[in-house]
């Protein structure tokens, strides 16, 4: 009895072992193919402009934007995720030209920014651009551009992306948003400028940037991993909803709530408040509070 016991349960045992190695190879095989896809795109034309005034915009677009966030405060590039996490090693790029940098063409900076691709035409890697530059209007983009530009060069050469195994099935399942090309619309047009100034339009149009974390509805929700605090709502159904638009300004200058919770670092509020004006806040405040 107990042979037989234990030669299913080694059945058993091999069976599960192999389900898993197939269902691996069909996440890698999958992960693999997108990784490697090449996306016909038609790159849109855009002057690129040389005035001290595009550069302003353009510097206040990186800031708010969370460039100088992901690829350091040079732009020259650090590390997102280190070798000891166990879904993948990622580094943000080098934004400069110098070694290790990138080197774009102004095309290539519209393919990068609008489009979420490489030289290649194959996705970038982690870059958020879906609620980041995508949709920038074209005089923003361009003036993005004219800053990136010129910017010091930076020398630093970043080792080359790794996705782990834990990584793979996250991004076989899409829990892991790796692949930003994947959600861009190739084919959108975009309007010359938007007009800033204090309303739920100009708000929605900043407020892209906020649902890398807070969710396409801004409703927020689970942490993203087992350290983080929960995602807050932001729109009018949550503790937002409740605060008068200086409440909100003054949360996201200070880092405290009307009713005294700090903010979580996960939140980047040191940096957003400090970057972004009245004006920009009181829009964003306008808009979030057309969801419920």
């Amino acid at each position: 009895m107990l042979k037989k016991i234990l030669k299913w349960t080694g059945i058993v045992l091999a069976v599960l072992i192999l389900i898993v190695v197939a269902f691996y190879a069909v996440a890698y095989s999958s992960v693999n193919s997108r990784a490697n896809k090449v996306y016909a795109v038609k790159l849109q034309q855009l002057t690129i402009p040389d005035d001290s005034v595009s550069y302003a915009m353009g510097q206040h677009t990186v800031a708010i934007r969370g460039c100088l966030e992901c690829h350091g405060s040079n732009l020259g590039g650090k590390v997102f995720m280190s070798d000891s996490t166990p879904i993948a090693m990622l580094y943000s790029a080098n934004l400069t030209n110098g070694k290790g940098g990138i080197n774009y063409t102004d095309s290539d900076w519209v393919r990068a920014l609008r489009h979420g691709l490489n030289k290649e035409n194959k996705s970038v890697w982690f870059m958020p651009a879906q609620h980041t530059t995508a949709q920038l209007s074209n005089k923003e983009l361009a003036s993005l551009i004219c800053f990136l530009k010129k910017q010091p060069p930076v020398d630093n050469i970043t080792p080359k992306h790794e996705l782990k195994p834990l990584g793979t099935v996250l991004t076989y399942l899409d829990k892991f948003p790796l692949f930003p090309a994947e959600v861009i619309d190739h084919n959108a047009s975009y309007t010359d400028e938007v007009k800033v100034e204090v309303s739920a339009a100009y708000g929605k149009y900043l407020a892209i940037s906020c649902a890398g974390c807070h969710g396409e509805q801004f409703k927020g929700g689970a942490a993203g991993d087992p350290n983080s605090p929960p995602v807050p709502d932001l729109t009018s159904t949550g503790n937002l909803g409740k605060w008068t638009s200086e409440q909100f300004v003054a949360t996201i200058r200070t880092g405290t709530t009307p009713n005294g919770k700090l903010l979580s670092d996960y939140m980047p509020w040191k940096v957003f408040g400090k970057v972004s004006t009245d004006d920009e806040l009181k829009a964003i405040y306008m808009y979030l509070h057309t969801h419920n």
